[in-house]
């Protein structure tokens, strides 16, 4: 807790106990933020494995040439992917970024 000069603070119990709890929940929310992106990640990579399918298809690559209508349709997945793509690279900066510490003065700081 201390800022590596000089002795540690004794902790009364109550307050070990608060440390030891705030620090138990930062981790689960951590831990819950990181699953939740890993799942937007397997679905991001299913839909790409979706299109990749669809785009080494001959016969679909064909229709694609002639029926313009599949081919907007195949174009709105690829954005969807991207925006998919973005939004998660978005999702997981933004998380990785905010942080909530405890100082040494019993206060809760949230740093950028």
């Amino acid at each position: 807790m201390g800022n590596g000069k000089g002795k540690a603070k004794e902790l009364s119990p109550q307050d070990a106990a608060l440390l030891i709890q705030m620090n138990y929940r930062a981790h689960l929310t951590h831990r819950s933020q990181v699953l939740s992106c890993l799942r937007d990640l397997a679905l991001a990579k299913a839909m790409l494995k979706e299109l990749r399918s669809l785009f080494y298809n001959l016969s679909y690559r064909r229709r694609l040439l002639h029926d313009h209508e599949e081919h907007q349709r195949f174009s709105e997945k690829i954005i969807v992917l991207l925006l998919t793509v973005d939004a998660l690279e978005f999702k997981w900066k933004s998380k990785s970024m905010v942080g909530i510490f405890y100082e040494e003065n019993n206060t809760f700081v949230v740093r950028f």
